[in-house]
């Protein structure tokens, strides 16, 4: 499908962002309303926590307590405030304290399963679609899915069984524990460069990002490939779960105070590189032949300027939405969602002449 009219290619390239960012900021607020049914639904297993946490927050645990605290008083919670206080005093005599992590339910691995099972039957259900922005869209579907099912709600029930925290909250009056997932998560890294080191040398792969580094690098053996693809949805869900797999430890390491800090030149590096990454990749979002092409190419140029808003939320200039839980949230980011789906479906109905594509 070829596309010459300027105010075509503008559209398709905030349809395709747009929709690559709504299922990022979706996927945060489906775990929020997950975790927030889950604490409702196990309340009387999760009023009697038996694992004791141990810290591995960003910063030490007696400068969390006193932001807490800080945070709950400009809130006007007093209770919380006084937990936090309590925990800060204790903390202050004892040099530590003791605090409990919620147990693994039942109902968060049956979501786990769910997620699963869907994926895998939307990747099967994939071969049966005709169009590659159809495989795409169910890509980024199954991506998301694997990734919130897979890797944070599986690290998850890790952090909770091994006593892991990252963060502090208040449940039932009790000081839990929280995110430990994301402790395992950063020291995934070993298995990133795995997966990483692979893809470098794996001439089947088509990314640009790894194509520079072969051409530059001398890394080819032979001709780039080329041929067919007749099913972008299970190359579309790797590429966002490892996309987002990656900036996720990025972001990890350089938030961790004991390797870089959230204040770090690290951290303000990797924030200013990616303000400018993002305009180049916009740039060349633009200049894509097709909608099928452009949502491929949006999931790592959303992405990139997705580190921007992690890090200004972690730096406390905003508080991010799609982490709170209210109607007015739910009906912008995951109605969002459903709206871009359709308009992306009907761009199909509208423009239904293909082309063979090599990502």
């Amino acid at each position: 499908m070829k596309i010459g009219n300027s105010k075509v290619k503008i559209f398709q390239t905030l349809a395709a962002f747009t929709f690559v960012f709504f299922s990022i900021a979706a996927g945060h607020l489906f775990m929020v309303i997950i975790n927030h049914v889950d604490e409702n639904i196990s309340q009387d297993l999760y009023a009697k926590p038996t694992v004791q946490a141990r810290w591995f927050g960003d910063q030490p645990i007696d400068e969390e307590l006193a932001y807490l605290q800080k945070e709950a008083e400009n809130q006007n919670n007093s209770r919380e405030a006084a937990v936090y206080q309590k925990a800060l005093e204790e903390f202050k005599e004892k040099g530590s304290i003791t605090f409990y992590m919620l147990p693994v339910s039942r109902f968060l691995l049956a979501v786990i399963g769910a997620m699963i099972l869907a994926a895998l039957i939307l990747l099967v259900l994939s071969k049966h679609a005709k169009s590659d922005v159809t495989q795409t869209i169910i890509g980024i579907f199954v991506g998301l899915l694997l990734w919130t099912g897979g890797v944070e709600y599986g690290l998850m029930t890790a952090s909770r069984t091994l006593g892991l925290a990252k963060s502090l909250k208040i449940f039932q009056g009790n000081l839990i524990g929280g995110y430990g997932e994301y402790i395992l998560l950063k020291f995934s890294w070993g298995f990133l460069l795995v997966v990483i080191f692979y893809i470098l040398f794996q001439e089947s792969v088509r990314c640009n990002f790894f194509l520079f580094f072969r051409r530059n690098f001398h890394l080819m053996k032979g001709p780039i490939a080329s041929g067919r693809i007749d099913n972008y949805a299970p190359r579309t869900a790797f590429l966002y779960a490892s996309v987002m797999w990656f900036f996720y430890v990025l972001l990890l390491l350089a938030y961790d105070g004991r390797i870089f800090g959230v204040y770090s030149w690290f951290t303000y590096t990797v924030f200013f590189l990616s303000f400018a990454f993002t305009g180049y990749l916009v740039l060349r979002l633009v200049t894509q032949p097709s909608m099928g092409k452009a949502l491929r190419y949006s999931i790592p140029a959303t992405m990139v300027l997705w580190n921007d808003v992690e890090i200004m939320a972690k730096w406390h200039f905003f508080k991010e939405p799609w982490l709170i839980l209210k109607p007015l949230n739910a009906v912008i980011f995951i109605g969002g969602l459903i709206l871009g789906t359709i308009l992306v479906v009907r761009w199909i109905r509208r423009n239904q002449s293909k082309s063979v594509e090599v990502y």
